[in-house]
């Protein structure tokens, strides 16, 4: 009888200390992808809680369609990355446990130590939703070589400036351009954020929800104007939608300047076959505030699982958190570290001295003015939004009048607003 006992208590001790699996839905690919699998693997060899199961979903359009179709037939994940443009869509799920529910009570979370700007896009209504992990903005990476040979000392800090030196950077007899950048509406919306300008009516969609798109300022036609201008002149190296054809265009010496993501910072550098240096964006008129918006994503815990599982999930986002985490993923991406005691680590250790390119990105998001502008965008339909800008911008880059298609564009949103807000009510 005490053997039986005995097994029984073994037994059960077992089975309490079996760590819960959890599955993990993610958008990186490529390196970043296996530089995440490694994280992942750093904190199942310490974890006695949760074993943590990777898994590759698409982009992030894909990986927010396969979740909202995982969700009808509750079949979703514990934990999900979702790009920062599906955070209105996150929140309005009623699907997610709000990280601060779990952060409120545990003072070994992090928060004092987040860089103030990027929570300052994460935070809703003073409440932080989801971790911010791998977040970007976009910078000038430009072709050192190429600028001394065209006599440039330093990188262009206005729109007049970008004009100019990328007619002297162009050469049309070996068809190389000045400079190129992605078709996205990312570019659209950093360079409206630049000029102080929010993408939409109540506070960027902060202070209520937002009805009207500011497609139509003399902000954003100021830049779409630039962008066709650039076109027009064969100044710019215009290779469509898509990240790699402007990177492989700008690493190929056929565009001396390339406006892309700080997540590539490395990779460029390391494949590049001259000099590289990078700098902030250009404004229209530096004496105007303005700035850059935290772009990326944040990872995500899901309500529908049992508490348990949801805590574990917890832990596990709190490593990601951790300086030990966020280190390997910045010096090895050129994404963001979230955390401002690990820069000053960083930076007392000399590795921006080393790869002061890494750093540029960081000082253009310290340096962005706290105004809406460069708080960032909240609307349900972001997605959508983006097609309707960048539809709007092939055709400006194409022929069509700024005003008509960007004014086409701006009703296309707003009626998606429209519909999205009556379908909440």
């Amino acid at each position: 009888m005490r053997f039986v006992f005995i097994a029984f208590v073994f037994f059960t001790f077992r089975v309490w200390a079996t760590p819960l699996t959890l599955q993990f839905w993610h958008s990186m690919s490529g390196d970043k992808g296996k530089l995440l699998q490694e994280i992942v693997n750093d904190f199942n060899q310490k974890s006695n809680s949760a074993i943590i199961q990777l898994q590759f979903v698409g982009s992030y359009e894909e990986g927010l369609n396969k979740l909202r179709t995982s969700l009808l037939a509750r079949k979703n994940p514990h934990l999900v990355q979702i790009t920062d443009i599906g955070t209105q869509i996150m929140i309005d799920s009623n699907a997610i446990t709000p990280l601060h529910e779990f952060t409120d009570g545990d003072p070994r979370f992090p928060l004092a130590k987040l860089l103030p700007q990027i929570l300052r896009y994460y935070e809703i209504q003073g409440k932080l939703y989801s971790l911010p992990f791998a977040t970007s903005n976009p910078i000038i990476y430009y072709n050192v070589d190429a600028f001394e040979k065209a006599g440039l000392k330093k990188p262009p800090g206005t729109f007049t400036e970008l004009f100019e030196y990328s007619r002297k950077l162009t050469d049309k007899t070996s068809k190389v351009t000045g400079i190129t950048w992605p078709l996205h509406s990312w570019f659209f919306e950093q360079f409206l954020a630049r000029q102080g300008k929010p993408l939409l009516n109540q506070g960027n969609g902060r202070v209520g929800r937002a009805t009207e798109a500011n497609y139509t300022t003399a902000e954003a036609l100021e830049f779409v104007k630039l962008w066709r201008g650039l076109v027009k002149e064969g100044l710019f190296a215009n290779v469509g939608r898509g990240w790699e054809p402007a990177e492989q265009n700008f690493l190929a010496g056929r565009s001396a300047m390339l406006i892309t993501s700080t997540s590539d910072v490395f990779e460029i550098s390391r494949k590049a076959s001259f000099r590289v240096m990078t700098a902030p964006l250009p404004s229209k008129d530096p004496k105007v505030a303005g700035g850059t918006i935290v772009g990326g994503n944040s990872l995500w815990i899901l309500s529908s699982k049992p508490k348990e599982e949801q805590r574990a999930a917890y832990e596990f986002v709190k490593f990601m958190a951790s300086k030990e985490s966020q280190r390997k993923w910045h010096t090895n991406t050129g994404y963001f570290p979230i955390r401002t005691d690990l820069i000053v680590e960083l930076e007392g250790e000399g590795f921006y001295k080393k790869y002061p390119a890494a750093k540029t990105a960081i000082d253009q998001l310290r340096n962005s003015a706290s105004i809406p502008a460069t708080q960032g965008a909240l609307m349900g339909v972001f997605p959508e939004a983006r097609e309707h800008i960048e539809s709007a911008i092939e055709q400006i880059l194409n022929g069509a009048d700024p005003s008509v298609a960007m004014a086409r564009a701006k009703a296309q949103t707003e009626a998606a607003l429209a519909r999205y807000h009556r379908g909440r009510s």
